[in-house]
């Protein structure tokens, strides 16, 4: 419904009554990345979710794309090299994708984007990326 500030104030509400709880925390900082809002707070709640689950392929996702938007490009493969050890998740590996993209190395971001194609259902961009070889968002 795109009604954010209610969705934002539900969040907030929810981490008043217990400011630990780690779905909060991901989903929060996560829809706050695909907005492109209140980054460093996204940034801060990701972060201390992936201090409590090192090894969670999608809390490094998630703390990974916080970076990718605060285009820490760098911060954000070496996340997302630690969450490829064991995910199999294709918008993962599309992630991994799109910062190798960033980062100038767009003959491996294409290789990543069709190991991702190949790992499952990822973005409704993923063939046009693959198609043109070119980065969309």
């Amino acid at each position: 419904m795109k009604d954010y500030a209610k969705s934002d104030a539900a969040y907030e509400a929810a981490l008043v009554s217990d400011p630990n709880n780690v779905q909060v925390l991901n989903n929060y900082s996560y829809f706050l990345s695909l907005r492109g809002e209140k980054l460093d707070k996204a940034k801060q709640m990701a972060g201390k979710v992936v201090k409590q689950f090192p090894d969670n392929d999608t809390y490094l996702d998630t703390y990974a794309w916080v970076l990718y938007k605060l285009k820490d490009y760098a911060g954000a493969k070496t996340t997302l090299e630690k969450a490829l050890q064991t995910t199999k998740d294709a918008s993962v590996i599309e992630h991994y994708g799109d910062v190798l993209y960033q980062l100038g190395d767009k003959d491996k971001a294409v290789a990543e984007w069709q190991r991702a194609r190949k790992a499952g259902v990822a973005s409704n961009l993923l063939e046009r990326k693959l198609k043109d070889r070119k980065l969309y968002e």
